[in-house]
């Protein structure tokens, strides 16, 4: 059962064209609620292993539309769940919006505000996406208003019941990060200090 959605920025991985085509990919430097700094400060990165890239649950307003909070939807409220390694009672399952529509993607994000409100976006600010030493290129995210053809291939994500749980119990979540941990999460895990 679906207990909730994954609010954020949608940041992808690295093409599949460029792998093995020596490409660094360098959108993991840095997220896009707070470009220019440390990722690993950010507590709010839900990494997506089935699709690669991941969300920034920090960065909750649209690019798009500057009134517009990516976690309007009642049902956004994942990246308010916390960790529990040993009792958690969710998990993440990825997906691609476009995927789910029935129409095209962009006529779906021209018209969410009379549906839905999807919680996810592309990351679309100009930053620095992977780096081509094939060709030498230092390829940036689009700007935003250079987007609508890419925003079929945003992910989300969805928080999956994993236990029964009773009225008003806190949904559980184990983050599953590895070694080193970030100074956040230190203490949570087993031997990390």
């Amino acid at each position: 059962m679906i207990m909730c959605l994954y609010a954020g920025i949608y940041t992808p991985g690295i093409p599949i064209h460029t792998i093995g085509c020596s490409a660094e990919y360098l959108a993991n430097q840095s997220p896009p609620s707070n470009y220019g700094s440390d990722i690993g400060e950010n507590a709010y990165i839900m990494n997506l292993e089935t699709y690669g890239g991941y969300i920034d649950g920090c960065a909750l307003k649209s690019q798009y539309d500057q009134y517009d909070a990516l976690d309007n939807n009642p049902s956004a409220c994942g990246h308010l769940v916390n960790h529990d390694a040993v009792t958690s009672n969710v998990e993440v399952f990825s997906f691609v919006w476009g995927e789910l529509a029935n129409h095209d993607a962009q006529s779906m994000y021209a018209k969410r505000k009379e549906y839905f409100s999807i919680p996810n976006e592309l990351r679309a600010h100009g930053s620095p996406w992977y780096y081509d030493t094939k060709s030498d290129d230092l390829v940036l995210f689009p700007n935003r208003d250079e987007t609508p053809l890419l925003r079929k291939m945003v992910c989300g994500a969805a928080l999956l019941l994993t236990n029964p749980i009773s009225q008003n119990e806190e949904l559980l979540l184990n983050y599953g990060l590895k070694e080193p941990y970030p100074l956040w999460a230190k203490g949570w895990y087993k031997g990390g200090s």
